[in-house]
């Protein structure tokens, strides 16, 4: 199981570092700071769901073995407990593909085009949920 602040650390850097910037809008609002949007209570829930559709679709039945429970209180709706069964280096490469599919030229990713990509991808629940 990967502790979820390595993961967080890990796709921060990804953020911070590399050609994506998320926003609100076109007009270039961001949303919050890459940790803020990547806590389990945030958008990543949606980007490991998004992250394992990514790999099952190369891997075929291969689940991360996201927990990830309802929350009302998180921005989605969802908030991830765990990541059982993936090792961190697959996870990264599968969300920058991910990231890379939805960034626009100036590597922008708006929450709508998020969004809308997610519903396409991930049009079931996870794949296989595990207990906490």
């Amino acid at each position: 199981m990967i502790p979820l602040e390595r993961l967080i650390d890990a796709l921060a850097s990804l953020l911070d570092n590399g050609p994506y910037r998320i926003a609100l809008s076109a007009t270039g609002e961001e949303a919050f700071t890459p940790r803020r949007l990547l806590a389990p209570d945030c958008l990543l829930p949606v980007l490991m769901r998004m992250a394992e559709e990514t790999w099952k679709t190369r891997a075929g039945q291969v689940s991360f073995g996201l927990a990830i429970r309802p929350d009302s209180n998180a921005l989605c709706g969802q908030r991830l407990h765990a990541v059982h069964h993936a090792p961190l280096s697959l996870i990264i490469l599968c969300t920058d593909q991910t990231l890379q599919k939805v960034a626009d030229a100036q590597g922008t990713i708006l929450l709508d085009a998020l969004e809308r990509h997610a519903n396409t991808l991930c049009a079931v629940p996870a794949s296989q949920p595990m207990p906490v």
